[in-house]
């Protein structure tokens, strides 16, 4: 299958999206298909779903358990057939759960597990919120609650207090480890060459080349803009943030021209035990520079 756009077939950006969305979850009828398993935020079947693990990553949570079993903040039960991985019951806040996968990617990269994932080159330092529900509420702490310590309060993390969609964070390296849905902003910045009577006649894209030092795809051409969502930001903010720090468009532009005008998803599958589920919104905006076309990205 053609991944990209070549010089004698090129693609639209909807073709490529569609070349990436390369993954479909398999029946679990096929003998020959590689079993997936469910991450479950708590042992309870009924709680939700937050990640589709790989053969070897549950393998290596089973050495995990059978490591510690008497205090493992893992859970693993056998239903029905069905293998199900979860955190055990006693990490039930934000909080335990985000250290918990602290201490486990940390540990995972200094071991040199996964090293093309997340080894010290790809290590990103930046942390990634997860939610119960991808499509519900995004309603990670903010930078400021962070700061003053409000994601540990009795009232947004105790047992009791846990009714956010927010379930915990984690590296943004190891997001896709974990086949967890994680977010991001792209934009595509053009600008129109218009005749005499204000017909648009040609586009020009900005189309930057990813620096050779980039832990992922360096030296590949990439969108004007784009960033991953990280915890404590809104989609928006991110825009704001990754177009002065990447293509100097400077804040009172993005914030004066943009809107939003639609959504792209897609399940990505490579090496290494990796999968990525992204979903992305789109807009639009227009600037002095011409048109500048924001995808807001949920990977």
């Amino acid at each position: 299958m053609q991944v990209g756009p070549t010089p004698t077939a090129p693609q639209t950006f909807v073709q490529i999206v569609g070349a990436c969305d390369n993954f479909r979850l398999p029946k679990a009828t096929d003998p020959a298909a590689e079993q997936l398993v469910t991450w479950h935020l708590t042992p309870d079947h009924a709680s939700p779903a937050i990640g589709l693990l790989r053969p070897a990553v549950v393998e290596q949570l089973l050495r995990e358990i059978a490591s510690n079993k008497d205090q493992t903040p893992w859970s693993h039960q056998i239903d029905g057939g069905k293998t199900i991985i979860s955190f055990a019951a006693h990490v039930n806040t934000p909080t335990a759960r985000s250290r918990v996968m602290k201490e486990l990617c940390e540990r995972w990269r200094d071991e040199g597990l996964w090293s093309n994932t997340i080894g010290p080159k790809q290590w990103r330092n930046e942390m990634y919120p997860i939610y119960r529900d991808p499509f519900g509420p995004h309603d990670a702490p903010t930078e400021a609650e962070q700061f003053r310590g409000a994601a540990d309060s009795e009232s947004t993390d105790s047992p009791q207090g846990d009714d956010r969609n927010y379930a915990f964070m984690m590296e943004r390296a190891a997001s896709a480890l974990f086949g967890v849905v994680t977010y991001g902003v792209h934009m595509s910045v053009y600008e129109e060459d218009i005749d005499a009577e204000g017909v648009p006649m040609a586009h020009r894209m900005w189309i930057p080349t990813r620096s050779s030092s980039k832990p992922t795809w360096p030296g590949w051409l990439d969108n004007s803009v784009a960033g991953g969502i990280p915890a404590g930001f809104g989609p928006f903010e991110t825009l704001v943030k990754e177009s002065m720090e990447e293509a100097s468009i400077e804040e009172n532009i993005v914030r004066k021209y943009a809107r939003a005008i639609g959504s792209i998803s897609y399940f990505f599958r490579c090496v290494d035990a990796l999968l990525e589920y992204r979903m992305a919104l789109t807009g639009s905006y227009r600037s002095p520079l011409g048109w500048l076309q924001p995808e807001v990205e949920c990977v």
